[in-house]
């Protein structure tokens, strides 16, 4: 071990923290000088990595799960040759930087995953761990140890107290994810000062519970370190199970008079402070970064490209060995769907009614019936929400190979874990629940978005007419919560057929999370040979039925269940001699990306008399129905009873939409 070039790589993560953050006049110095000594070890000596190839699939991922500390990782990426720049840690946080505040995906070449919301880096890091059992169950033969990626994920006291990380480190023990390892920074200390004030639970006691491996270590001693790692290493493959090393080390560590305590959390140490800190290292000079840390890793990275080019040999004669699992690999890493996959879909027939959960899922086996890289799985509603796929097999620790993750009662875990699984790659994840309980999960969704990930997310049970079950499973405002997100693209679609749509246009999606909505309760099959082709669900929103004349009378607007009975409004005033438009807006994000033109066609600005039928919030359509429409829609909680009573209650039946209508006709 090359305490020299540890020790002068730790002093180098420090002075560029310091310098970084008083530069910026913002951000949090605890984490990079507390951690810095675990990070070049772990940079250094554990991971196995290599900074010109950042898309090797069989690389060690590192999740900093406490994101706000992310001139840790920064000065980790420059020491270890990613591509950040000197200038780029000198601009930290500053607009359109290669540093911002947190870490963002796709933004910083080498990020694994966008962090700062606490405990969803460590979901993310328990998804990804998932995805690499998988791999590595499937292409890993006798000789042949293709996948052996490990997931090293760094938390701090706030990540642990999320409740999230209960969740995904339930399942992570449950799941037995062996090549995940959890390095908890337990400096005690928080924004409000001691974490003794409300986090004073066994660390030890709790995850030895959830089925974890737990190791100690002094995180300021480069010999506890390898010791640390070295006992993870085998502990992990002894025990078959995932890893905790709980460090103890100092916040803000070599800062004289804030070291210790919660002032060095989230502001700069200040420049008297900063002074003394680095003249406490020796250094006097700014943005200062030790030739003996540049040297011990330009040697690193000589060792990173060895084994690099060694797996790369033995990647070589595994596909030889295995053509077959060679041409899987990369169908599955490509996320390649067959051209055929939505040629062949069920076809549902005019006159019956099918609820939508049971049509997209109908639709989406089909469409799986040749693809082996999608995952599904549901927060113990399977069965409900219509998330199995292919065989109903279900990944367990015994048979990771599974297309069904059983992810327990746990929606916050189940939206997190399935972003990192996308991340880790290979995989294209679905999950589900009651469209009521979405709320667990904005979050992750929220992210998905950010991270423009295409994460899918089938919601059933979408409305009042789940029924008896009561307001507690009806869903009213989480539509609107869900389309005010940017970049969540929210399709609700309005038969099966037009579920066809939904499922293609998810699973095509590149840069965007889908939300699938679905019924519970039965819906009739659209004849669309008296109307205009379901197909134009693609454009977002669309004109269903075509006015009787070019004088059209009223506009009525509506969204997934709602759209039959608009339609069978729309013919009946057609009988007194109306001329009325009915447009279906399958989802407002598509339409909004769409052009002014297409916009105008469908929605001529002309035409002010408008009716929204949503059984939902209107709040989120006045942008469409202006001043002078009207909404049929549920802006209150639901109650209790029979689903055909509170159609009537709340008017989301023909007879209300009908006189609703006229009234606004006539108006």
């Amino acid at each position: 071990m090359n305490y020299a070039g540890l020790e002068a790589s730790a002093k180098t993560i420090r002075c560029l923290a310091i310098d970084a953050i008083e530069k910026a006049k913002s951000g949090h110095p605890g984490l990079p000088l507390g951690c810095a000594d675990i990070g070049a070890y772990l940079w250094g000596e554990v991971m196995h990595h290599n900074p010109e190839e950042l898309s090797w699939l069989n690389r060690d991922r590192f999740v900093l799960s406490a994101g706000h500390g992310s001139m840790l990782l920064y000065s980790l990426m420059h020491l270890a040759g990613y591509g950040v720049t000197l200038d780029d840690i000198k601009s930290f946080r500053q607009f359109k930087s290669n540093t911002p505040g947190h870490p963002e995906y796709g933004w910083t070449p080498g990020v694994e995953t966008s962090t700062g919301p606490l405990g969803q880096g460590l979901g993310n890091a328990v998804g990804m761990a998932l995805a690499g059992k998988r791999h590595s169950a499937k292409y890993n033969k006798e000789g042949f140890p293709v996948m052996t990626s490990r997931i090293f994920c760094l938390v701090g006291d706030g990540d642990l107290m999320e409740g999230l990380s209960y969740e995904v480190c339930s399942l992570a023990g449950h799941l037995k994810l062996n090549n995940l390892i959890l390095i908890y920074d337990c400096n005690k200390i928080s924004i409000e000062g001691s974490t003794d004030i409300c986090f004073t639970e066994n660390i030890r006691g709790r995850f030895e519970s959830q089925n974890w491996a737990v190791i100690e270590s002094e995180a300021h001693d480069f010999d506890s370190l390898k010791n640390a790692f070295d006992q993870a290493e085998n502990v992990r493959l002894e025990e078959n199970k995932p890893v905790i090393i709980v460090m103890n080390t100092t916040i803000g560590k070599g800062a004289p008079q804030k070291q210790g305590t919660n002032k060095c959390h989230g502001a700069p140490l200040g420049t008297d402070e900063a002074a003394a800190a680095k003249e406490a290292m020796g250094v006097t000079e700014d943005f200062y970064v030790d030739p003996n840390a540049v040297a011990y890793f330009e040697e690193r990275r000589k060792v990173w490209k060895a084994e690099h080019e060694e797996w790369k040999k033995l990647f070589t004669a595994w596909g030889k060995a295995y053509p077959e699992l060679k041409e899987d690999w990369e169908i599955t890493f490509r996320r390649q769907l067959p051209d055929n996959c939505f040629k062949n879909l069920p076809h549902f027939e005019v006159g019956e009614s099918i609820a939508t959960r049971n049509a997209a899922n109908t639709v989406l086996n089909a469409i799986l019936k040749d693809v082996e890289y999608v995952v599904s799985g549901s927060a113990d509603l399977g069965s409900s929400t219509m998330t199995m796929i292919k065989d109903n097999s279900v990944i367990s620790s015994d048979n990771y190979l599974g297309y069904n993750v059983q992810y327990g009662i746990r929606e916050h875990a189940m939206g997190t874990m399935i972003n990192g699984m996308y991340l880790f790659g290979g995989v294209l994840p679905i999950c589900g629940t009651f469209l009521a309980f979405s709320t667990y999960m904005t979050p992750s969704i929220r992210m998905a978005a950010l991270m423009r990930i295409p994460s899918i997310f089938l919601f059933s049970h979408d409305s009042i007419f789940v029924g008896e079950d009561g307001p507690t499973h009806h869903p009213v405002e989480h539509l609107t919560n869900l389309r005010l997100m940017p970049n969540v693209n929210v399709m609700r679609p309005a038969d099966p057929e037009e579920t066809k749509i939904a499922w293609e246009i998810a699973l095509k999606s590149k840069t965007s999370p889908s939300v699938i909505i679905t019924t519970r309760q039965k819906v009739p099959v659209i004849d669309y040979s008296k109307y205009e082709s379901c197909k134009n669900a693609e454009h977002g929103a669309y004109v269903i039925k075509k006015e009787k004349n070019k004088n059209i009378d009223l506009i009525i607007m509506a969204t997934g269940s709602e759209v039959f009975p608009s339609l069978q409004v729309a013919e009946l005033l057609e009988k007194e001699g109306y001329s009325v438009r009915v447009v279906n807006f399958f989802s407002s994000m598509l339409f909004e990306r769409q052009s002014e033109e297409y916009k105008e066609s469908v929605l001529p600005a002309a035409i002010k008399k408008r009716l929204m039928v949503e059984a939902g919030m209107s709040t989120y359509w006045y942008k469409y129905i202006g001043s002078d429409g009207d909404h049929v829609s549920v802006d209150r909680f639901g109650i209790s009873a029979k689903a055909e009573d509170l159609a009537k209650v709340f008017g989301i039946n023909k007879e209300n939409i009908f006189q609703k209508a006229k009234d606004l006709i006539k108006a």
